[in-house]
């Protein structure tokens, strides 16, 4: 079974025979009493790991590799992620894409051309986006009371009043002014969220570049692991990721990670801050102060990646299929009805995901 690695030690990643090979240095021997004794050198502990169970590759650490392994991981289709040492991300190697369909991406741009039809791929998003965003506020408004549960249901009343506009938006940067106006009403309630442990993580506004504060550090940082998530799936399928509908595809980027992003942020990266916080498995000594922001340190990162991966591992009753799908398979299958709306819009229209439960 095949799952995505991710890789914080620093060291050399290198292909050796037929599987990956990770060495790295480990602490140095002690020196010797001789003066003419030669140097000590560090020891270097290799870590091997059959390319066979690798889907993808997180890289946090400094690592160093080499033209050999690149030809490798693409003759293996893995992708690899690279974050640098604040957890942003930064940049992925991407294998030659493994699904080829002239015919999904000659619809996929003729879609993003076409105001009518890009207008109503961009609606989809926000408005499933939006939706998500209040299954969110309304799983913890029954958990809460009081002035908290007062906080949290004016933001619900606002956000639904955005939600009914989405249907009379004329262009998509009317559909991202209604969708900005519901996030910033969504992050107003989230002291309430958090209760008790609002006190040790002030937040009033999103702030990206740098974080201001540890909410802020903690969004920047899931919100890269989704878009990562999201593009390592959009890699499985035919469509191309710099042809986006909602967000304006650019230069050095994959754009339409952006679009499916949004759906699945309040879900997997939301409701996961909430969790981290809440069980104190997340605390204010897991952030250091670096370049006049906040950033998670590395024993954050890990631990907020360790629950990333048994989130994007846990598993669902799917209403529609009746059987159980892993959270990182709902990605997929979003992806899967995209590519259906843009080859059949008429017959089988987007239906984004939407939350459930």
């Amino acid at each position: 079974m095949k799952r995505p690695y991710y890789i914080f030690s620093s060291g050399r990643l290198g292909r050796r025979q037929n599987t990956l090979l990770l060495e790295r240095k480990t602490e140095t021997q002690a020196p010797s009493a001789d003066p003419v004794a030669p140097v000590a050198e560090p020891k270097v502990e290799r870590l091997p790991f059959p390319v066979e169970q690798v889907e993808s590759l997180y890289v946090f650490g400094e690592v160093d590799i080499n033209t050999k392994l690149i030809t490798f991981l693409a003759q293996n289709a893995i992708p690899v992620f690279f974050f640098d040492y604040y957890g942003n991300y930064t940049a992925t190697l991407y294998p030659r894409e493994p699904i080829l369909s002239g015919r999904l991406r000659v619809e996929q741009v003729r879609h993003y051309l076409n105001k009518k039809c890009r207008l109503i791929i961009a609606r989809a998003f926000v408005d499933a986006a939006v939706f998500n965003i209040l299954r969110v506020l309304k799983y913890y408004a029954t958990r809460t009371s009081g002035l908290a549960e007062e906080g949290i249901l004016a933001a619900i009343e606002g956000i639904e009043s955005e939600r009914s506009t989405l249907a009379d938006a004329r262009d998509v940067p009317t559909l991202m002014g209604a969708e900005g106006r519901s996030r910033d009403l969504y992050y107003r309630a989230w002291p309430h969220i958090l209760g008790s442990e609002a006190a040790a993580f002030p937040f009033d506004k999103r702030e990206r570049r740098p974080p201001s504060n540890e909410i802020n550090a903690l969004i920047s940082f899931g919100n890269a692991l989704c878009y990562s998530g999201v593009l390592r799936q959009i890699y499985r399928t035919a469509l191309d990721p710099t042809v986006s509908y909602l967000h304006e595809p650019g230069d050095r980027r994959f754009s339409l990670a952006l679009d499916v992003s949004e759906v699945f942020k309040p879900l997997l990266v939301d409701r996961g801050i909430f969790r981290l916080i809440k069980n104190r498995e997340i605390t204010p000594r897991h952030f250091e102060e670096r370049l006049g922001g906040v950033y998670l340190n590395e024993s954050g990162r890990r631990r907020f990646v360790e629950h990333w991966d048994e989130r994007m591992k846990a598993t669902i009753k799917h209403r529609r299929l009746g059987r159980n799908v892993s959270y990182e398979r709902l990605i997929r299958l979003e992806c899967y009805r995209l590519v259906r709306h843009l080859s059949d819009p008429k017959n089988d229209p987007y239906k984004p995901f939407k939350m459930w439960w």
